[in-house]
């Protein structure tokens, strides 16, 4: 029930930890299978990101006819290419009956929901505007109709509730229940008018690293659902679980305000702040005590709740670095603007290759998380 990254549009914009310049730590290539390294290793060995990192060199950039085009490709929450008409940013999500969602919780509405969300969420790190979805459903025969038009209306509320619609897809028959949305969305524009997007790799030494609200909540969710409580405060989590929202205002005015880098969380903070500290060759310190998380995850979880903030994914929130002058004008209460942005960090070091993340509690001792963050073929 986790999103994760999956195998996202291979060719311009597949969501790794790499930059676009080969792979990385994958091992000696044998030249066998397109560089793929010997036909011994399994994607589990692999794990997802580091399958992501082989099949991307099929895509980067340098590789394509027209790679002028890909203005930013492989290797953040979405691509962001050139056309005749002006800036696109494409993206792409697919949800898996049994693997992200439980056909016997029967939560049609809220299923569509947060599907719609995981997708918005990755134009809202990019900080552009969202506009047109492509659905692919895959249906099992036998599947009710009530189920899909559930489904739709959820679908159909985020994207009401946050910007874009659907404007057409595919139906296809599988032995399995799933569902793919394809979103495009458009740049917003900095201070001086021109069209900006954020990024996972323009991190830079000195700056702030912030979250723009709560974490754990989702996971806290999770749990709950999981264990069958029937607490209040439990019940809040799985809500959190269910209806994340997407940060797309938000992701708006980080670029009005001259931020350069984020991402969402989506498959847990630690994990996530790696991917965005290799992307940027950065070394990323995080304060333990400094990291906001929801009260009911406290009540219900305890001294575990840390944990589940650090490495729980889905909630859909964004992390972000900046310098602290920046910071201190988003900080600034403006209607519904980002006064809910919380520093938990700053960037360490610069010239890290592969970069690094160090979580630090309290007193200042190096903390090891229980778990980092989500991956689909290590999870």
């Amino acid at each position: 029930m986790r999103k994760g990254d999956g195998y996202r549009n291979i060719i311009v914009q597949m969501k790794d930890s790499s930059k676009n310049d080969g792979v990385r730590g994958a091992g000696p290539d044998t030249g066998e299978g397109a560089g793929f390294g010997g036909a011994n290793i399994t994607t589990g060995s692999l794990g997802e990101f580091g399958l992501i990192d082989r099949l991307a060199e099929f895509g980067v950039a340098e590789n394509l006819a027209n790679a002028e085009s890909v203005l930013t490709g492989i290797g953040d929450d979405a691509a962001v290419v050139s056309t005749p008409s002006g800036e696109m940013l494409l993206t792409t999500d697919a949800i898996v009956d049994g693997v992200h969602f439980r056909s016997v919780d029967e939560r049609w509405y809220d299923i569509g929901w947060k599907c719609t969300v995981s997708n918005l969420s990755d134009i809202a790190a990019m900080g552009g505007v969202p506009d047109h979805a492509l659905v692919t459903l895959g249906v099992p025969k036998g599947a009710s109709a009530v189920t899909f038009t559930d489904f739709y209306s959820g679908m159909n509320e985020a994207f009401a509730e946050f910007g874009g619609r659907v404007v057409g897809g595919d139906v296809v028959s599988s032995p399995t229940m799933f569902v793919n949305i394809a979103l495009t969305g458009h740049p917003s524009h900095d201070a001086g008018g021109a069209t900006a997007w954020l990024r996972r790799d323009a991190a830079q030494v000195g700056d702030l690293v912030c979250v723009t609200g709560a974490l754990g909540g989702s996971a806290g969710g999770l749990e709950v659902l999981l264990a069958g409580d029937t607490n209040p405060s439990g019940q809040a989590l799985v809500d959190r679980h269910f209806r994340p929202t997407p940060r797309v205002k938000t992701g708006i005015q980080l670029v009005e305000s001259g931020v350069l880098c984020a991402m969402d969380v989506s498959d847990g903070l630690v994990g996530d702040l790696e991917k965005l500290a290799r992307a940027s060759d950065v070394e990323i310190a995080i304060d333990m005590a400094d990291v906001p998380l929801p009260t009911e995850l406290i009540f219900m979880f305890g001294t575990s709740a840390i944990d589940l903030a650090l490495g729980g994914g889905e909630d859909y929130e964004l992390v972000f670095t900046a310098p602290e002058n920046i910071v201190e004008t988003l900080r600034r209460p403006r209607g519904q603007g980002t006064a809910g942005i919380h520093v938990i960090g700053r960037v360490a070091g610069d010239e890290v290759p592969g970069g690094d993340v160090k979580v630090f509690d309290a007193g200042g001792a190096l903390y090891d998380p229980i778990r980092k963050g989500w991956d689909h073929l290590d999870g």
